[in-house]
C-alpha cells in the first residue's frame, strides 16, 4: 500500500559537501553538527497521530544521509521516493536553504505530489514561501498534526473543497493563495504522544535504519527527548520559541503543560527499550509547584538509576532539588542565564539575580547532582567585549564558591546565526540595541551559505563590532576551557587539544577575512573551496568538545528483544 506521507528533514545547506563555510560554534552546544541534521521532535509526534488513525508515514533525515556517507545520492534517493504528499520541515530558521533545494528537487521528479510546509520559521514567513512555486501547502502554528491528518485525508480523496475548512492551513489554488485561520491549538496536549517505538517500526517496514537516526552520533550516545509543554512563560527577546513570538507565529497567548503522568510514562517506555539518558524538553517549575510535586510523585515509579537532565529557565526552589535527590541518583541539571551581567540579563528578559543563581548551583551540587550546565551567549543586548571577557571571572567566582567542584560544567557561544523570527528582538532591533541586516527569508537563505558565521549572522550590535564579537567569544571560550581543566571538569589533555582547535578556528576565521577583501568572484571562490578541508574539521567542537555536553556517568543499552517485540507488534496494527 502506497506511503501517504514522507517527512523529509533537510540539511541547514542543501550542497554543503561542496561549499566551503566556516560555521564555527554555531552547533557545539547541542547534540547535532553544523548541518542541524536532527530532526525535529515534532516530526514523531506527527507520524505517531497519523499513523494511529490508519494512516502510512515515513520519516527521512535526508540531512544525516548525507552527512553520513559521502557518496549517499539524496536526488537518486528522492526521486525513488512515491508517497502521496512530502513534508518538510522549516522550523529553525538555519535550514531555510536547505529545505528550500529539497523541495525544489522533489518537485522535479514528483511535479505531480503535493509538498507540505511547517514549522515555527514556515509559519513565520509563509506569504514569502508560498511564492515559492514548489511550495504547495503551509500548516501554520505548533499544533499541525490534526490539520495534517486533515489534509493528508483531503489529498488521499482528491477532495479539494474541504481545504477551506482545515485549521492553519495555507493553500493555493488558481493562482491564489487562501489562509485559513489558527483556529487550533492545542489546550492539555493530550492527543500528542512521543512513543519511540514508531522508530523501530519503521526499520522494520523499510527495511531502513539509516532514515530514522536522530544526529550523527546517536547510536554512540542515544539520548532521548521528552518535551514537558508547548509554547512558554518566558519572554526572551531574542528566542523565537519566546512568548511573543509563540502568539505572533502561532496565535497561542499561554502555554500548555503535558500529563506529569503520561510524561512519567513515556519515560517507561524509553527506558524498557534503550537504557540511555532521558532529557525533559522544558522547565517543570514553569507550571507551578503542583505540577513539579505531581511529576516527582508518578517518578517514583521510575527505575532509580536512570540518567536524567533537568533544564531551569531560572533557579528553582531548594525543594526541587531534595525531591529529585529522592527520586533519581542520576540528575544533571542545566540553566543558561545568558550573561553574567543581571543587567544584561534583564535585558534579555530574565530577571533572577546572581545571588540566587551561585547558591542555587551550590545546593544542586551539594544535594547530588552529577553535574550542572550553566550557558552562556554572546551578541546580547547591550553587551561589550568587555562584558564577555567578564564572563570568565565570574564563572572563576562559582568555581571558588564551590570549592572548584568538577561537576560545574560553563559553557558559552554566540547568539547564532540568526536572530529568531518572531521574537521580540527580531520585531524591534532597535530597541534592543541591534540593527537587522537581514529580514526577509530570501536573505536569509543568501546568509547561510556565506563563508564564515561572522558573514552569517543576520544582526549587527550597536554594543561591539562584528569582530570584537567574534574575538570574544572565542577568548572566553578558552577562558572558560582553562577554568574546567583546573577544576577537572576535563581532562589536562582535552584543555590543551580544545585551547588548540579554538587558536586554529580563529586562524581559519583571519584567513577567510583575507580572502573575502578579494574582489574577483571567481579568484575569491577558488581560495575558500581550497579551505574547505579546514572549515570542516574547525566548525565541530570549537568552543568545547561536544562530548563534554553528554552524562558523565553515561552507559547505554539497547533492549534488543524489547526492540523487536515492539517491531513485531506495532507493525501487525499498521
Amino acid at each position: 500500500m502506497k506511503t501517504d506521507l514522507v517527512l523529509l528533514h533537510a540539511p541547514s545547506v542543501y550542497d554543503f559537501r561542496k561549499k566551503s563555510i566556516m560555521f564555527g560554534p554555531m552547533s557545539d552546544l547541542v547534540p547535532s553538527t553544523p548541518i542541524f541534521e536532527m530532526y525535529p521532535i515534532g516530526f514523531l509526534t506527527m507520524a505517531n497521530y497519523l499513523s494511529r488513525r490508519g494512516m502510512k508515514v515515513r520519516i527521512v533525515n535526508l540531512a544525516y544521509r548525507m552527512l553520513a556517507d559521502n557518496n549517499f545520492d539524496a536526488e537518486k534517493f528522492i526521486k525513488a521516493l512515491d508517497p502521496a504528499a512530502f513534508g518538510i520541515d522549516l522550523h529553525w530558521l538555519p535550514h531555510c536553504q536547505g529545505s528550500i533545494e529539497v523541495s525544489r528537487i522533489v518537485k522535479k521528479y514528483h511535479h505531480g505530489t503535493p509538498i507540505i510546509f511547517g514549522g515555527f520559521s514556515s509559519s513565520y514567513f509563509y506569504k514569502e514561501l508560498m511564492e515559492f512555486d514548489q511550495v504547495d501547502y503551509i500548516i501554520k502554528g505548533d499544533s499541525a498534526e490534526e490539520p495534517l491528518y486533515q489534509l493528508i485525508g483531503a489529498i488521499r480523496s482528491g477532495n479539494r473543497n474541504s481545504l477551506k475548512d482545515i485549521p492553519n492551513l495555507v493553500w493555493k489554488e488558481d493562482d491564489k493563495i487562501y489562509d485559513n485561520p489558527i483556529t487550533n491549538i492545542s489546550r492539555d496536549l493530550s492527543e500528542i504522544d512521543f512513543d519511540y517505538r514508531f522508530m523501530f517500526k519503521e526499520v522494520l517496514k523499510y527495511r531502513d535504519i539509516k532514515s530514522i537516526v536522530p544526529f550523527i552520533d546517536w547510536f554512540r550516545y542515544p539520548i532521548t527527548t521528552i518535551p514537558v509543554v508547548r509554547g512558554c512563560n518566558n519572554d526572551c527577546c531574542g528566542c523565537g520559541g519566546s512568548r511573543s513570538a509563540f502568539k505572533r507565529f502561532g496565535g497561542r497567548t499561554k502555554p500548555s503543560f503535558r500529563d506529569p503522568e503520561k510524561l512519567v510514562d513515556e519515560i517507561k517506555m524509553i527506558q524498557k527499550h534503550i537504557k540511555a539518558p532521558v532529557f525533559l524538553l522544558g522547565d517543570l517549575n514553569n507550571n507551578g509547584n503542583e505540577y513539579v510535586r505531581d511529576f516527582f510523585k508518578y517518578a517514583k515509579s521510575l527505575d532509580r538509576e536512570i540518567q536524567i537532565f533537568f533544564e531551569f529557565f531560572k533557579p528553582p526552589d531548594n525543594s526541587f532539588f531534595d525531591m529529585a535527590a529522592d527520586t533519581f541518583s542520576n540528575v544533571c541539571y542545566e540553566i543558561s542565564p545568558d550573561s553574567h551581567s543581571e543587567d544584561i540579563r534583564k535585558k534579555m528578559g530574565k530577571s533572577f539575580s546572581n545571588k540566587d543563581l551561585k547558591t542555587s548551583i551550590k545546593y544542586a551540587l551539594d544535594s547530588g547532582a552529577v553535574r550542572f550546565d550553566l550557558y552562556f551567549m554572546t551578541g546580547l543586548p547591550g553587551q561589550t567585549k568587555e562584558s564577555i571577557d567578564e564572563t570568565v571571572d565570574y564563572c572563576k567566582d562559582i568555581f571558588e564558591y564551590t570549592g572548584w567542584d568538577s561537576r560545574f560544567m560553563p559553557f558559552i557561544s554566540p547568539m547564532a546565526p540568526f536572530l529568531d523570527p518572531g521574537s521580540r528582538a527580531f520585531e524591534n532591533p532597535e530597541k534592543f540595541g541591534y540593527r537587522l541586516i537581514r529580514r526577509t527569508l530570501k536573505e536569509h537563505i543568501e546568509a547561510i551559505t556565506m563563508p564564515s558565521w561572522k558573514y552569517i549572522l543576520n544582526y549587527e550590535s550597536m554594543s561591539i563590532s562584528t569582530d570584537d564579537l567574534v574575538d570574544a567569544t572565542y577568548c572566553a571560550a578558552m577562558g572558560l576551557n582553562r577554568l574546567k581543566g583546573k577544576s577537572g571538569g576535563i581532562s589536562k589533555e582535552l584543555m590543551a587539544a580544545n585551547q588548540e582547535r579554538i587558536i586554529r578556528a580563529q586562524k581559519v576565521m583571519a584567513e577567510i577575512d583575507d580572502i573575502m577583501k578579494i574582489k574577483d568572484r571567481v579568484s575569491r571562490e577558488e581560495k575558500l573551496k581550497d579551505l574547505k578541508e579546514k572549515t570542516n574539521k574547525y566548525s565541530l567542537s570549537t568552543v568545547c568538545e561536544k562530548k563534554e555536553l553528554e552524562f558523565p556517568l553515561f552507559s547505554r543499552r539497547f533492549n534488543w528483544i524489547e526492540i523487536i517485540k515492539s517491531m513485531l507488534g506495532r507493525s501487525s496494527r499498521a
